[in-house]
């Protein structure tokens, strides 16, 4: 009988790495061993003359560091058993993994790109290919199969990755997309909005035209497991240049080329579907046929052993070619019973402290000057008209035209002396409404003392057909004041907050409503990928990352740019004008929302571009952030604040 094989692997990890090892259990009982995944215990000694491959620890860097024991202890397990790495040089994960990895008789790996800087540990290392299994197939080359999602995309956030899709947007916006990211501030687990998984992925796969395969850094390491799930399930890869991608042929089996041009070749592709299932078919037939899991975990393990019996025959002979296992043993046991002290914390400079100090107090300077002003404002316009919160309204002949269906979403623009930017916002709504989609646009003046008030009237009066709104407050009251303004005489069920320097995508408006619209009733917002840029280009990407209260609570990551259900918004109770949180007011909101237990949800397109100014309010409001989220803690006790 075959020898069994126990393939370890963190519980407490990422759930990708779970799957990894089920695939080795799935290829290893399918080439007759009995195997099994084991998460809750360490690798035992095993006895004299034992298979010393009977125990593989997937992704060590997270095994070994999630696990309970004492650090003796899961040193001595490291030493019987074999590693499969899983890190890319380069990374804290990768040195961490090789911490536990070399103390092992050999490390294996899912990429050849690491294996030279294994070695240079002293280290023996092979090569592990990761490859197809039944499992991961929702296809089955049915050419039939309906695939409705153009360009997917699903990767870990990095600065890099993010910069890529949002100079891409302008490209990807009119195409159905799927793009996905998740944060690295935990372990991504099975069952999360925030990362797609198992089944779910498989299905996402199988209904994908293109996965677009972006590399986390400037290394051009495959993204094996990645790829192999996405082939499996006939979706064609486009990546970036990368090495060690044998068998796979560009051209033939992949899309690959320059990060630069990688859009543009993969739209280009998408437009071609002939030629992207041709490559879907030959991709698969080359995956199934010389890529099959369990011939690769077969293959490697004998080299393995091979390789062991070697390092045996040699330590026999005396010829001192084997690596000093016992002696990294002893190494890293010392430096865990004796720790070297840690160095002392550094503690910030006096110049920094002086800085900050004097931030603050020009922030309190410029508040309390703003405060004044506004209450000056305020009782001029009590004099002039009775209400310190008097509103003008003026229309367009559309808002009240006979047999115009009334507005399903209502597009509120605060604006105040922001004039110069105003055209090209209203430009985006204007060219993001759809006949299936009636729109009103209300722009609310907040007292502006440019010319905001003029544009307004003039685009009013160049587009007469276009339902539009003007609201001129008598008085400043502030970005949440003009935007509760704005909301509170909407007509539309849904409400899209859009700052006046900031563009809407032409799919955006339907793309947040549809989404709503096929929500449940705990949703009360939609929000898209929003493109950050400046005058010098594409800068990056924001709301971005799917809801999730653990991470909220560590800062703003969904931007005020989303659809609110209209009579979810007034039971929220609109923007808080407290004066602790200035600039905050929507981050405030979106807190709001997660202790009262309900939620927003990621449309995973890109829907608007925001724009980054030197000068903004949020600039302003950011400064001694600490005094911020002090405030933030006392208004919503509820949520999970981390200690």
């Amino acid at each position: 009988m075959a020898p069994s094989c126990r393939v370890f692997v963190s519980a407490h990890g990422n759930v990708f790495m779970r799957e990894i090892a089920e695939h080795l259990v799935e290829a290893l009982v399918a080439c007759g061993r009995d195997a099994s995944v084991v998460t809750d215990e360490l690798p035992d000694v095993p006895a004299p003359g034992g298979d010393p491959l009977s125990q593989l620890v997937l992704a060590p860097h997270e095994f070994f560091v999630l696990h309970h024991a004492p650090e003796a202890d899961r040193l001595r397990a490291a030493a019987h058993s074999v590693c499969v790495n899983t890190e890319q040089q380069g990374t804290p994960f990768f040195d961490l993994a090789m911490r536990y990895a070399r103390l092992g008789p050999v490390v294996l790996d899912i990429n050849t790109h690491s294996l030279a800087a294994i070695r240079d540990l002293g280290c023996t290392a092979l090569h592990l290919p990761l490859g197809y299994v039944a499992s991961m197939d929702r296809w089955h080359a049915d050419t039939t199969r309906e695939r409705t999602v153009d360009l997917a995309f699903l990767a870990g956030r990095t600065p890099r990755r993010e910069t890529f899709v949002a100079g891409a947007a302008g490209q990807l916006w009119e195409w159905r997309t799927d793009l996905r990211f998740f944060s690295w501030h935990r372990p991504a687990t099975a069952g999360r909005a925030a990362f797609s998984s198992g089944d779910d992925k498989y299905e996402r796969l199988a209904s994908s035209r293109i996965l677009l395969n972006v590399h986390r850094d400037d290394e051009p390491y495959f993204e094996w497991a990645r790829v192999v799930e996405a082939v499996a399930n006939g979706c064609v890869v486009a990546t970036e240049t990368s090495v060690g991608i044998d068998p796979f042929r560009p051209g033939e089996h992949l899309l690959m080329t320059s990060l630069d041009d990688l859009a543009e070749q993969a739209v280009a592709l998408a437009f071609d579907e002939p030629r992207r299932a041709r490559m879907a078919t030959a991709a698969y037939g080359l995956l199934v046929g010389e890529l099959h899991q369990r011939d690769l975990v077969v293959r490697t393990l004998d080299a393995a052993r091979a390789s062991l019996a070697t390092m045996g025959r040699s330590r026999h002979a005396g010829t001192g070619t084997t690596p000093d296992r016992g002696g990294r043993l002893r190494s890293l046991a010392r430096s865990v019973v004796s720790p070297a002290a840690p160095a002392p914390a550094a503690s910030p400079t006096a110049d920094r402290q002086m800085l900050e100090k004097v931030a603050s107090e020009l922030k309190q300077r410029f508040l309390g000057q703003m405060r004044t002003v506004r209450a000056i404002e305020r009782s001029l316009a009590t004099l002039r008209h009775g209400d310190p919160d008097h509103v003008d309204r003026e229309t367009t002949p559309a808002v009240d035209a006979p047999g115009s269906p009334d507005p399903v979403v209502s597009v509120v623009i605060p604006l105040f002396n922001q004039g110069h930017y105003l055209r090209e916002a209203m430009a985006s709504v204007v060219g993001a409404m759809h006949p299936s989609l009636p729109v009103e646009v209300i722009v609310v003046d907040d007292h502006s003392t440019d010319d905001s008030l003029a544009v307004t009237r003039e685009l009013m009066a160049e587009q007469p057909w276009v339902p539009i709104t003007l609201l001129a407050r008598a008085a400043n009251g502030g970005l949440p004041v003009a935007r509760n303004t704005g909301f509170a005489r909407a007509r539309g069920r849904y409400v899209f907050a859009l700052d006046a320097d900031n563009l809407l995508y032409p799919n955006g408006l339907r793309a947040l409503a549809a989404h709503l619209d096929d929500a449940p009733d705990d949703v009360v917002a939609a929000y898209g990928l929003l493109e950050r840029f400046d005058e010098t280009g594409s800068l990056g990407l924001t709301s971005h990352l799917p809801w999730d209260p653990d991470l909220l609570v560590h800062g703003a990551y969904i931007d005020a740019m989303a659809m609110f259900r209209r009579d979810a918004w007034r039971e929220l109770g609109g923007y808080s004008v407290a004066e602790g949180i200035y600039g905050w007011e929507d981050y405030d909101l979106w807190l709001t929302v997660a202790e009262r237990g309900r939620r927003a949800s990621l449309v995973t397109g890109v829907v608007g571009r925001y724009r980054e100014q030197a000068g903004s309010m949020r600039k302003i409001s950011d400064i001694d952030m600490a005094s911020n989220f002090v405030v933030l803690r006392e208004r919503h006790p509820r949520l999970p604040w981390p200690s």
